[in-house]
């Protein structure tokens, strides 16, 4: 044993000096403890040992730590922590078991039965007592229940007789009935808890192991001398063949004729008196303050020893109170003894000076049988040879799977440990550092290690540090150094090769780390312990660099221009930082060490120096657009993960913006000049079809907007660090688009106009002889007498699908808006503001005036028309005028003009003329209006609705040339320009229609209706009395008209989409509105006198009326109504006309009168 003398507090000065123990004294002492755990298999007492949780999952535990007697057995047979949740107590185990206890009772005849019977019941019936307190709030588990009914056993058999060598084996029957209805009871009452691992507990109770060979030996040692030791159980040869002892001789390389020679010779002191003896002596020792098991100067504070001593005693006493009562015989044999007796615990101050001596091996008098003089040498021996020979003669399938030693190297280290009394910390200590030792040398992996590891946590947390001997916690501290070093080497050998190496190795690393750190007493011993990662630091560093010159050299090629070979480092970049950062090294080592960051600040302004190469060489301006952002895309991500992973103190190494503004300027530029063949290439190859069965509109549409959109995310996908850069180029692509639509609707007005009016001869070429001609015809009033009015051609499906792409134009155009963004765009960037530029005065003015048609002129030719035209005048000067549309009230020009201006605020005049062959253009109306900047400096399209005196309306279109730099300004441009074209359209079509209206409802048709002609002899038939026309007479004489309106409407229904459909209707109606209204107010010319008679007769009304009714009842769909609401038809002009009907017959009342 370590002598007093010797010390054992260790000193930080200095290492600490492990003794080196005899090989063969170990083997020695190793096969004791191996004969030791024979003879408990062979007496059955490891069926009631401990089962705490040990270092490994062995099935046979060591008496040495179990508890009291075999109440203590049973409390560790039962006491497995992870069994406690399915031991758990419940209703139905206390109720079910409450019913069998009495179907037991009252199963007996009290009569008939005997003594130990009768002691059965006894003990059932006050344990039935207890067990009621548990039937409605259960408490505890099974192995409450097994531990009171043995208390309860043992009170009632010590009442007969206070040996319990007289009843041990009456109680272990007891004790095999009621386990054996409290296995029925869970069985069958609560099949959910009877797991296992309970039914094979309770199995040891109703047939415990070696009860066959204890009752057939029963009678042999009653028969012995009692004070006789009692000899070892079984001969050498079942002790050879126990396989514990067969792994020492085979370790220990020991022969066979000697390996039985030291059996023999141990089996003679190594019997159940001599462990007794051995136990004895620990608790002297404890008590004794001697150096072995421990004393007061091995632990840090009085506190500390006194809860290990008071451990240590209670363990000690439990130990030999198992034996005792497992051995009655050996316990009356024991309570003989005089010399080391329970009385002699306590022994006087001089008996304590005397046992406080050092003590020799060889000093039989107070040696132990089976601890050795100097236990945690031996154990350090033991141990390592141990590791050794599982890890160099063991196969690997004999081994456990999370531990270096096998199961019987396992279970002969616990023997050993717990016979040794040796702490827990001591062993978890020194399993880490023998086997950290071999991992220096290569012998075991990092799993052993951490294997290692985590079992000295789980001592650590069973075992605070504060109440660790001295000796363990010094030894935890210089072990814990030696790891941190091997953990550091090898880290810095992974980080030296960072980009292959396993995260998951790494974090092991780590995580072994963290746990050293979080340990209080290294911390105590090493306060900054993360100082050591300066060096680590500095090998990511040098290795980053190694590594960008290995990837430059394998990805440039000198064959290849820049831009690929730019391409091709970038991309290979991104894919090992993104591993990296993503990956490998997703959170910084120990919080301090940020590889990610370290290896970009050292690669990365090395590509910066390339770009900055590249992108300020010839060769950048001209290469290809789609390289070039494919490129910058790679940067982009680059420059992503340097803001995320890179170093905290970042420099500004990513100028993005100088490295591809210009090349973004290139693109706009590109696609500006593209704009107008993608639109013509659109519209050619459109067929203004249906694009499918729900939508209205053709292919036209869907080309053009695929083509903005793709622009617009190109634009956006470029996700361009300079939000006032990127708003910019959004502007730039909004004019972009705002031209292409103002193209689109240009050419998709001029398809409808060619459609809707075809060209005239006579319009073409008003100096032709045709026209002059015609022009004489009006002069003599005959063009119209010469040939009917012929009727306009049929609307086109394909004319329809035009309209519905203009309206889905606007409707695309929306959704785009909201796409980009625009007010945002806007916002921002009136919060930047313009770029500061000096302000001159502008003196010159250009604007855009298109003068689109009139509504409602006078008619000063005897036809009841006129032939329009329009002159613009400034200053008395012309400056526009447009052609002759002829026969006309309500002229379509659709005229543009461009008028330079140097004065800001002028005042124009519109002059109408009526175009006359012979004399003098007659004046039709006027009107005056402002140019200004004042009003027209937002640079939009204005729609002036001019009266003109002294009748009808003048519509033009009025603009100051000029552009902002602003999104809003062009969208709305864009917005503006499809409405006006959607409504010029739709007023082409009523345009085309209204003059046929207008030819059916007109005073030439009410003379025909009534019989009127303009022959020689109608003034004899105005004598003659009128008739009324009926209803169906009056129908008959506008059938043209409602048959080419029915035509036309169905095929406009069937076409134009819900909106446009509305739209154009109603237009129509007010222009059949308006006809009826030219026919009941237009001057009628009178041949004879060339005066005008204005007023229709009371018969020519009443045709008008049923005209007007025969209209509203078609376009509110006849008998079904399910066309126009009549709301909308009888609106407030159709009111008017009927209204002034009225008026006019009353006022004709009146004057008859």
């Amino acid at each position: 044993m370590e002598g007093k003398s010797s010390g054992s507090r260790l000193r930080r000065s200095g290492r600490s000096k492990h003794r080196t123990a005899n090989p063969m004294a170990v083997y020695e002492y190793a096969l004791r403890c191996a004969i030791r755990a024979y003879l408990e298999q062979q007496s059955g007492t490891s069926s009631l040992t401990s089962k705490k949780p040990a270092l490994d999952s062995s099935n046979r535990h060591s008496i040495h730590m179990g508890v009291s007697g075999v109440l203590g057995s049973i409390t560790d047979k039962f006491g497995d922590d992870d069994q406690k949740k399915s031991d758990k107590l419940t209703r139905e185990i206390v109720r079910s078991l409450l019913k069998k206890l009495d179907e037991t009772k009252k199963s007996k005849d009290l009569s008939k039965m005997d003594r130990e019977e009768k002691i059965f019941l006894a003990i059932l019936t006050q344990f039935q007592s207890k067990l009621q307190q548990h039937r409605y709030r259960p408490q505890g588990t099974v192995n409450d229940l097994v531990i009171t009914f043995l208390k309860t056993s043992e009170a009632e058999l010590r009442k007969s007789d206070p040996n319990a060598a007289i009843w041990y084996e009456e109680m272990n029957r007891h004790m095999a009935r009621f386990a054996k209805i409290v296995k029925q009871t869970v069985q069958e009452d609560a099949p959910s808890a009877a797991t296992p691992e309970l039914m094979e507990k309770l199995n040891s109770f109703i047939e415990p192991p070696g009860a066959k060979k204890r009752q057939a030996d029963r009678k042999p040692q009653t028969a012995s001398n009692p004070n006789s030791p009692e000899p070892a159980t079984g001969s050498v040869e079942a002790l050879i063949s126990f396989p514990m002892i067969i792994m020492i001789q085979n370790m220990f390389q020991v022969s066979d004729g000697d390996h039985r020679r030291k059996l023999q010779e141990l089996q003679k002191i190594c019997n159940d008196s001599a462990i007794l003896m051995d136990l004895k002596k620990c608790i002297n020792n404890v008590h004794t303050n001697h150096s072995f098991p421990g004393r007061r100067e091995d632990f840090p504070s009085q506190t500390a020893y006194e809860n290990w001593q008071r451990r240590e005693v209670k363990q000690l006493t439990e130990l030999m109170n198992t034996i005792m009562l497992m051995k009655p015989n050996l316990a009356l044999n024991a309570a003989s003894e005089t010399d080391m007796g329970m009385s002699n615990l306590l022994a006087s101050e001089g008996a304590r000076s005397r046992n406080s001596l050092p003590q020799t091996e060889h000093d039989s008098a107070n040696s132990f049988a089976f601890i050795p003089n100097d236990p945690r040498s031996y154990f350090r021996l033991l141990m390592s040879m141990c590791i050794d020979y599982d890890n160099e003669v063991v196969p690997d399938c004999e081994r456990a799977k999370t531990s270096v030693l096998s199961q019987q190297s396992d279970e002969l280290l616990r023997e050993c440990w717990r016979t040794w009394r040796l702490s827990a910390p001591f062993r978890g200590v020194l399993y880490l550092e023998l086997v950290r030792t071999r991992f220096d040398q290569n012998k075991l992996d990092l799993e052993d290690v951490k294997d290692a590891s985590r079992a000295l946590d789980k001592v650590i947390k069973e075992n605070t540090s504060d109440s660790w001997a001295i000796n363990d916690r010094e030894s935890l501290i210089r072990t814990y150094e030696g790891l941190n070093q091997t953990l550091l080497h090898e880290l810095e050998a992974a980080l030296s090769e960072y980009w292959k190496i396993s995260p998951m190795w790494v974090y092991d690393l780590v995580g072994m780390l963290d746990k050293i750190y979080d340990t209080p007493a290294y911390i105590q011993d090493h306060p900054d312990p993360h100082l050591a990662f300066s060096r680590l630091e500095e090998t990511v560093e040098g290795a980053a660099v190694n590594r960008w010159r290995t990837i430059e050299k394998a990805v440039i090629d000198n064959t290849q221009d820049s831009l690929t070979n730019l391409l091709a480092l970038a991309d290979k970049l991104i894919k090992e930082l993104v591993s990296i950062s993503k990956k490998k090294f997703k959170t910084p080592i120990q919080e301090h060490l940020e590889v990610p960051g370290i290896v970009m600040a050292r690669h990365m302004p090395f590509f910066a120096l390339e770009m900055e190469n590249w992108a300020y060489s010839p060769e950048a301006r001209q290469a290809p657009v789609e390289v070039t952002f494919e490129l910058y895309h790679k940067v982009l991500s680059l420059k992503r993960l340097y803001d995320q992973y890179g170093p905290r103190q970042k420099t500004v190494l990513f100028k993005v913006e100088s490295w591809f503004l210009q090349h973004v300027k290139r693109w706009l530029k590109t696609t500006h000049a593209a704009t107008p063949e993608w639109v013509e290439n659109a519209i050619k190859q459109d067929e203004f079809k249906c694009i499918n069965e729900t939508a209205v509109h053709s292919s036209s549409i869907v080309d053009l907007f695929s083509m903005f959109h793709q622009a617009v995310d190109f634009v956006q996908n470029l996700q361009w660090p300079n939000e006032t850069q990127r708003c910019r180029f959004l502007t730039a692509l909004s004019k972009v688009i705002a031209i292409a639509l103002d193209q689109y609707t240009n050419t998709i007005e001029h398809f409808i106009l060619e459609d809707v009016t075809p060209v005239q001869e006579n319009e073409t070429d008003p100096s032709s002889t045709v026209s002059f001609l015609d022009k004489a015809r009006y002069l003599t009033g005959s063009h119209n007498s010469s040939k009917e009015e012929v009727m306009p051609n049929d609307f086109t499906a394909e004319l329809c699908i035009m309209i519905n792409d203009i309206e889905a134009a606007r409707s695309r155009l929306d959704r785009l808006y909201q796409i980009m963004d625009v007010d945002e765009i806007a916002d921002r960037m009136r919060e930047i503001g313009s770029p500061a530029v000096e302000k001159t005065e502008q003196t010159n003015f250009l604007y855009s005036i298109r003068i689109v048609r009139a509504e409602n002129l006078q008619a000063l030719d005897k036809n009841g028309l006129s032939d329009p035209y329009v002159v613009l005048e400034i200053n008395q000067r012309e400056i526009a005028k447009t052609r002759t549309v002829y026969k006309t009230l309500n002229p379509r020009w659709d005229q543009s003009f461009d008028i330079w201006l140097n004065e800001r605020d002028v005042e124009a005049l519109a002059m109408v003329y009526d175009e006359d062959m012979i004399g003098a253009n007659q004046e039709c109306g006027s009107v005056w209006f402002k140019l200004s900047p004042s009003y027209f400096d937002d640079y939009q399209m204005h729609d002036l609705n001019l009266p003109l005196h002294p009748q009808g309306k003048l519509h033009l279109r009025v603009s100051l040339v000029g552009e902002k730099d602003d999104i809003q300004f062009w969208f709305v441009k864009a917005f503006r320009t499809l409405k006006r074209s959607e409504n010029d359209a739709g007023a082409m079509i009523v345009d085309q229609m209204g003059r046929f209206m207008r030819y059916c409802l007109s005073r030439r048709t009410l003379d025909k209706l009534l019989r009127k002609d303009k022959s020689f002899f109608s003034s004899f038939s105005r004598a003659s009395n009128k008739v009324e026309p009926s209803l169906q007479e009056c129908e008959d004489a506008i059938a043209p008209l409602l048959d080419y309106l029915e035509r036309n409407m169905k095929i406009l229904n069937d076409n134009l989409s819900e909106t446009n459909m509305q739209m154009v209707v109603l237009k129509i109606w007010k222009e059949v509105l308006l006809s009826l209204e030219n026919v009941l107010r237009t001057p009628k010319p009178n041949e004879n006198n060339n005066s005008h008679d204005t007023s229709l007769d009371e018969y020519e009304e009443h045709i008008v009326l049923k005209w007007l009714e025969l209209l509203k009842i078609f376009f509110n769909g006849g008998e079904d109504g399910d066309a126009i609401p009549l709301d909308k038809l009888e609106n407030k002009h159709y009111r008017s006309l009927i209204q002034d009907v009225r008026n006019h017959r009353d006022s004709a009342i009146l004057e008859s009168h």
